[in-house]
């Protein structure tokens, strides 16, 4: 008779245990988050440039280790209002990003991405090896010569020569222009991430990633249709016919175009009818 009964402190000692080490890891979480509140307001409120390196660097290693464990894919940071997380259309990817203005105008930007396989999550850091640049449509990007961006939306693609990720994103540029960027993410069996993949066809011109640049005081739309598998963009255009291949006197003209996806590559479509897509 005394077997069951010893199981049954066994399974609750277990229980016990498990309940400790969540509480333990939910307030380690929340420690590391009050910090992060405190030098993202730091990071907001900062007017020297070289001040904000700093803090960014700090930043970087706080959330660093507040990301460490398996069960920080999950935690929200909802204290944070300055930090962008997002999580990929299936749930096996969450980046976070952020960026911070310099006196001149251009940014700095600090980021992580995390990826899920099964129960197993890989942390890598977004490091830039330089100031923000402007990247190239051509070419593989190591995650540790990143050019700095905020994603707003990831999602998976299939395709034949192997399944990969898409992410939407923003970029200050400079003092004259913006950029938003169509980016490939590629993920191999151990988690790790590297960005580009020759996916997107443009008059028989093949591209890793597609940049669209324009004017600093301009808005552009950029979006995802999951039901008819098109990137969505504004048509970007001069002001004048002069400044032609000037990309900071660029902006919408009110019509739009699309890279529609057919079995993995992306082929670009101009001048779309968007009115049932937006």
């Amino acid at each position: 008779m005394r077997q069951p009964i010893q199981k049954k402190k066994n399974m609750k000692h277990s229980l016990l245990a498990i309940l400790c080490l969540l509480t333990a890891l939910t307030a380690h979480g929340e420690i590391m988050e009050e910090r992060l509140v405190v030098l993202f307001d730091s990071l907001k409120s900062c007017d020297t440039d070289s001040i904000k390196d700093q803090l960014n660097r700090e930043i970087q290693i706080t959330l660093g280790e507040a990301l460490k464990g398996d069960e920080s894919f999950t935690y929200p940071f909802d204290k944070i209002p300055n930090l962008g997380k997002i999580y990929s259309d299936d749930k096996k990817i969450r980046i976070y990003t952020w960026s911070f203005p310099y006196a001149d105008r251009t940014h700095g930007y600090g980021g992580f991405i995390q990826t899920k396989n099964k129960d197993k999550v890989t942390t890598t850091p977004l490091n830039m090896s330089r100031e923000a640049y402007l990247p190239p449509q051509q070419g593989k990007i190591a995650t540790n010569d990143w050019y700095g961006a905020l994603y707003y939306k990831v999602f998976p693609v299939k395709s034949r020569g192997g399944n990969y990720y898409v992410a939407l994103g923003w970029a200050g540029y400079d003092a004259a222009s913006d950029f938003k960027i169509i980016e490939t993410l590629n993920v191999d069996g151990r988690g790790n991430v590297t960005f580009g993949k020759m996916a997107f066809e443009k008059k028989g011109k093949n591209d890793s990633r597609i940049i669209l640049e324009y004017s600093a005081e301009a808005k552009i739309s950029l979006t995802y249709d999951a039901s008819s598998k098109q990137i969505i963009f504004d048509h970007l255009t001069p002001i004048e016919p002069g400044y032609k291949d000037i990309h900071a006197y660029y902006g919408p003209d009110f019509t739009y175009d699309a890279y529609r996806q057919k079995k993995g590559i992306w082929y670009l479509e101009e001048n779309i009818d968007a009115r049932n897509t937006r």
